[in-house]
């Protein structure tokens, strides 16, 4: 099962977890995107020269979504549920 770090406690992703992360990034590669084995979308920027903290992920404010990003969310489900890292609760 993976889990993004949790933004307060900030932890870092062991190698089993980092293996297993599929990422999605923005057009104008800005943002990083992934989610949980629940489907909590997660961001965490890209600096100027492409690179990211994978340890510095802060999760998307539901309120905040709109259709971009829910289409993001759904897309990383489609593709953990193929990976069999998406664990749906219903």
């Amino acid at each position: 099962m993976i889990s993004l770090p949790n933004p307060t406690a900030k932890k870092v992703m062991t190698t089993e977890q980092l293996n297993q992360l599929i990422i999605y990034t923005t057009d104008d590669l800005k943002r990083a995107y992934s989610i949980d084995d629940e489907g909590t979308l997660y961001y965490t920027r890209i600096n100027k020269f492409g690179v990211m903290k994978l340890d510095d992920w802060d999760f998307v404010d539901v309120d905040e979504m709109d259709e971009e990003l829910t289409e993001i969310q759904n897309k990383l489900i489609a593709m953990n549920k193929v990976n069999g890292t998406y664990f749906a609760l219903n």
